[in-house]
């Protein structure tokens, strides 16, 4: 029964993560690295629930799920999205849950989502300008995961609270 329920969420978590990218693309950015990151709350949701390794797994189905609906799968689009969820990914999974918060592990899976995106970026557009805006983009970076952390946190108390409401047959 656990393994079902498990299964099922992790799932659930992915279609979530795929619809939230979904979305997002409908919100206008200043600049193409610029997003607020929500499909990356689901991959933070399922690094609690369920552990690193089905966060990574969150991630990359959620990359190629929703590059092939949009049609930019292998597209230059797709390694961004794919190179930058592994690699917050990795991070997140890395740090201590013990020292960091929902907030404090978002933020440090945001800013190395956007290094290693700027990273690529300059092996696709070998520019010295891309080195100098990134800054400006931690920044930014800094700031959305602190939200999405935020809501990470939110969820997880829900998903805690709604567990511990349950009778014991039903867990």
């Amino acid at each position: 029964m656990e393994k079902n329920i498990r299964i099922t969420t992790i799932a659930l978590f992915v279609a979530m993560a795929v619809v939230l990218h979904w979305t997002e693309s409908f919100i206008p950015r200043p600049a193409p690295f610029l997003k607020l990151g929500l499909a990356n709350v689901m991959t933070l949701c399922t690094l609690y629930a369920f552990g690193g390794l089905w966060s990574i797994f969150v991630a990359v189905s959620r990359v190629f799920i929703a590059s092939a609906l949009s049609g930019s799968i292998f597209s230059p689009a797709f390694a961004f999205s794919l190179f930058g969820g592994l690699a917050a990914g990795l991070c997140m999974w890395a740090m201590p849950k013990s020292r960091f918060s929902p907030i404090g592990v978002s933020v440090g899976g945001a800013a190395t989502h956007m290094a290693a995106q700027a990273y690529l970026a300059t092996f696709i557009i070998p520019h010295t300008f891309l080195m100098g805006i990134l800054p400006f983009f931690l920044l930014v970076s800094v700031l959305t995961g602190m939200v999405n952390g935020y809501l990470v946190k939110i969820i997880i108390e829900t998903m805690e609270e709604r567990r511990s409401a349950l009778p014991p047959h039903e867990m």
